[in-house]
């Protein structure tokens, strides 16, 4: 690992994350009438139109990152040790975002051909880094460098946002209208949430002077910012040091109970000629149009007792020294004690803070195009960006994926290409054997292109019953 530019990457992420610690991306089954129980986490009104009885997924994990901040150079699956971790070179904006969801025992039954209910528990996560326009390179080896290479830039400027959570999920479905031709569903999932962890840092606007010392090296004078901090207090209730059954209880007493909402409506215009003999035949379709919207929420934490704001340098106050200040406080009740120094005005922050979930606004048109191939568009859009302006929040990571697939209930093939909401073009794949799905976001893994870690995957083992030959008013008995 280089060791001088990561300690220049700690530096600057530390002053805007001090302690701080997609998502239903299971692209292969983005409008896929096999989805079952995953499609509530798209659209709660799926969940009447799948073709079986009822479906178990015993568990599914999922992780996506966008990523420009860190480079992961001479990256090697076989030897590790060869690895080196920078800062992306040059002049720009970076961002960082993460997301991960785990699913556990989530089951769908439907109740006759029109109603169906489903329950799931899943554990989510999402982190989110940006931060202002600057300059490095791998020379830079210091932080008075880094600031050296910073000084025709206006300001620092970064956020980081993390949020943790688990949730119960209760979805309800049930069809509207069904005729010939047509068949529309609605549907609604609420979800009982309890936010395990939550932090948030911002550095805003951080400016400084310049000048030469006697040995025409250079040294800088803050003149500006203000630093946001705050994680929440459960870390500080736990024994964080030694894990324990003991830790363990006390981290999960000290959470906040709070509930999420999605509300769906999905539309199938049917075939023009229907096989009564086929299995699921009443929800076959040429066209399958969804609108949704989801995660109406947020989680609440209360903060840990060295929360804080601070801004307004005093004055003389160097770059060097508020440097030495970070590294040496072991704790952020230190650092906002020692920031007592160099600011005039630090205020603890008491308040609760909350974090929304990642609400968003999903549509998908789903094409049948015969003989099990079908092909997919999704699009979409946050409500919120992740920048801090009035609340703190999280938002997916998606934009519009296609997804071309072949599929049949035991078997499928799939291709989604996405362009996200960081303006990535991906490529990825899936298949499906029996109960297991497993996938790719960005194939580019493969061939060892994972040196900034952008793409995730999933996997998921998701059982469903076996299809029964239907009878119709077609069939004879035996003599």
């Amino acid at each position: 690992m280089n060791c001088p530019r990561y300690k220049i990457l700690l530096l600057f992420l530390g002053l805007i994350l001090h302690q701080s610690v997609q998502s239903q991306n299971y692209h292969a089954l983005n409008g896929s009438k096999y989805a079952g129980v995953f499609g509530m986490y798209n659209n709660p009104a799926s969940t009447v139109n799948a073709p079986m009885k009822w479906d178990l997924n015993v568990f599914s994990l999922q992780g996506t990152t966008t990523n420009s901040l860190i480079a992961f150079n001479h990256f090697s699956l076989s030897n590790f040790d060869s690895t080196t971790v920078n800062i992306t070179e040059g002049k720009r904006s970076r961002f960082f975002n993460a997301a991960i969801d785990m699913n556990i025992l989530n089951l769908r039954f439907a109740i006759g051909r029109n109603k169906a209910i489903a329950f799931g528990l899943r554990g989510r996560t999402y982190n989110h880094v940006k931060t202002s326009t600057f300059t490095t390179y791998d020379s830079i080896t210091s932080f008075s460098g880094f600031l050296h290479a910073n000084t025709n830039t206006d300001y620092l400027s970064g956020f980081a946002t993390h949020a943790g959570w688990i949730e119960g999920d209760i979805n309800y479905s049930q069809v509207w209208i069904d005729d010939a031709r047509h068949r529309v569903s609605g549907g609604i999932t609420l979800g009982i949430m309890r936010g395990l962890s939550g932090a948030f840092s911002q550095l805003n606007k951080l400016t400084y002077r310049e000048y030469p010392d006697a040995q025409n090296n250079y040294y800088q004078i803050i003149t500006g910012g203000t630093a946001t901090a705050e994680y929440s207090k459960n870390y500080d209730l736990a024994d964080t040091n030694t894990i324990t059954a003991a830790a363990i209880k006390s981290f999960l007493k000290n959470t906040r109970t709070a509930f999420s909402l999605s509300l769906g409506m999905e539309y199938l215009i049917k075939k023009d000629e229907i096989d009564e003999t086929k299995p699921g035949y009443e929800t076959d379709y040429n066209w399958k149009i969804g609108v949704s919207i989801m995660d109406i929420g947020a989680n609440t934490f209360d903060p840990a007792g060295g929360s804080f704001y601070a801004g307004i340098p005093k004055t003389n106050i160097t770059a060097d020294r508020l440097r030495q200040q970070f590294l040496n406080a072991t704790s952020l009740k230190k650092l906002r004690d020692s920031l007592l120094q160099t600011m005039n005005l630090v205020d603890t922050l008491s308040s609760e803070f909350s974090i929304t979930i990642p609400t968003r606004l999903l549509i998908s048109v789903d094409k049948n195009l015969n003989n099990n191939f079908y092909i997919n568009g999704q699009l979409n859009v946050n409500f919120y960006s992740a920048e801090p302006y009035n609340k703190i929040k999280t938002r997916e990571l998606n934009l519009v994926t296609i997804t071309p697939r072949w599929e049949t209930r035991t078997w499928g093939v799939y291709l989604p290409v996405q362009y996200n909401a960081q303006g990535q073009l991906w490529a990825g794949a899936a298949l499906k054997a029996g109960p297991l799905l497993i996938g790719i976001h960005n194939v580019g893994w493969l061939f060892g292109k994972m040196q900034q870690l952008n793409g995730g995957g999933y996997i998921a083992l998701h059982f469903t019953p076996a299809p029964k030959k239907i009878k119709t008013r077609l069939d004879c008995p035996v003599e």
